[in-house]
């Protein structure tokens, strides 16, 4: 009724209304979705139109970062705006603890009606034991894969069987649930499987290992993946890639899962929530040659802390108060999101967050960076980012230094060239990292 109300009157208020004091708040999140497959950013090879228009109609940050280049860990950086670190979550079958607040749970606590659907990745309670959500749809049990065809999903606890596109049935459910609570604040968050893999035909890493011999040998390798996109889609772009039907499969995978973006807008638009409505699209680490999602010009792929790992698409809108077709260069982080919402609903963050509100920056053009550096750590790999500097710490042991402003592709190690850099920033994650694991013991 009042969305009802609101709309008969807008033509004699004779623009759009003031912002809601709460905002409904929806976060899509995708999985495994390379830089260099979102048209709006590097490339644009694959056309994702959609995804371009939360960038068209918001902000585009071109160095946004997750908080690990894999999905459990992420994840969990993002539910909770810590580093997940802090808490011992660092690889895909660690959980969150149930005593830390999640984004939806400090959300609902304010009114909002929260809800969940696809993806869950996170060992433990499952989301409708958690508290935070009032209806959930997600992965039966905690895990990498949904299939595509065939998804079985945990709807309120309960399972069930179904046989739509899972990328078209996230969709569909959200647009349900737009339109179920179009009269109250909601936050809603869509964890989409798209495009990561269904199932693999060998170890990711041999994957990895034939197509980079292919690479240097000149040759386009042809990885032999499950097909991920609705039955007869990849043939149609096979000339856009020849002799790469996974590529082709995957690039039809990425536009349906653009299709499923345009079609929660659209719901936002139709239900008159457009303005009111902040939005947040970002992917949960680079993409993988396992998949064939592309990461150029980035370096390198998921599970590493090259730029290809985790500097993704992050894109966000809210009409009623944040400028149009803005690019924001600082890093920031998926650490950031929480409490940008929660500015948003007026509500006051949590101590220990690592993560900032991002409206003076976006909204005011607050000059400082939000973040004076951004940590990294997984296995045996280390990184930094602070300002133009990247540091890394390799696989084996080896350091590097970059200036990501000059080199975004990570090709000009200066280390030799400037020693004391690296050694400051090498500084720097040291204590970084012996604060944040003591935490977690």
């Amino acid at each position: 009724m009042r969305t009802l109300l609101a709309l008969l009157l807008l033509p004699l208020l004779g623009g759009p209304l003031p912002a809601r004091d709460k905002p409904n708040v929806v976060i899509m999140l995708v999985d495994d979705l390379g830089s260099g497959d979102v048209s709006c950013l590097f490339r644009q090879v694959i056309r994702t139109p959609n995804i371009d228009r939360i960038a068209q109609e918001g902000v585009k940050f071109t160095s946004g970062y997750v908080t690990a280049p894999l999905c459990g860990p992420s994840r969990a950086g993002f539910l909770t705006g810590r580093y997940q670190q802090r808490f011992g979550f660092n690889g895909n079958r660690d959980g969150i603890p149930t005593d830390l607040p999640l984004l939806p749970g400090l959300l609902k606590s304010a009114g909002y009606r929260t809800g969940i659907i696809g993806k869950w990745h996170s060992a433990g309670p499952m989301p409708h034991e958690r508290g935070c959500f009032d209806e959930s749809l997600v992965s039966a049990t905690s895990g990498p894969f949904i299939d595509y065809f065939r998804p079985k999903l945990m709807r309120d606890g309960k399972v069930e069987q179904f046989t739509e596109y899972s990328t078209d049935l996230f969709a569909r459910e959200a647009e349900s649930f737009i339109r179920r609570h179009a009269d109250r604040p909601f936050a809603l968050t869509v964890t989409f499987n798209a495009p990561h893999i269904l199932r693999t035909t060998k170890d990711a890493m041999v994957h990895l290992k034939d197509y980079e011999a292919g690479v240097a040998a000149g040759k386009t390798f042809d990885v032999p993946k499950v097909p991920t996109a609705r039955p007869g889609e990849s043939a149609r772009l096979a000339a856009e890639f020849p002799g790469d039907n996974t590529r082709a499969d995957t690039a039809a995978t990425i536009m349906a899962l653009d299709a499923a973006v345009g079609r929660i807008l659209d719901s936002l638009k139709g239900a008159g929530l457009e303005q009111d409505t902040l939005v947040f699209f970002f992917a949960d680490n680079g993409g993988h040659p396992e998949l064939r999602s592309e990461n150029l010009p980035l370096r390198d792929y998921k599970w590493n802390l090259y730029e290809g790992g985790i500097r993704v698409p992050f894109l966000a809108r809210y009409p009623a108060k944040w400028p149009a077709g803005r690019a924001f260069a600082p890093p920031v982080s998926s650490l950031d999101i929480l409490p940008t919402c929660l500015a948003a609903a007026g509500m006051p963050a949590p101590a220990g967050l690592d993560g900032v509100d991002l409206t003076p920056y976006v909204r005011d053009g607050l000059k400082t960076p939000p973040h004076a550096d951004l940590f990294f750590a997984i296995a045996k790999q280390a990184a930094v980012r602070s300002g133009k500097w990247k540091y890394v710490r390799d696989q084996q042991g080896g350091q590097h230094l970059f200036d990501l402003d000059a080199d975004v592709g990570e090709t000009k190690d200066l280390a030799s060239s400037e020693p004391d850099k690296l050694k400051e920033l090498a500084s720097r994650w040291e204590a970084w990292n012996t604060k944040v694991r003591a935490e977690a013991k």
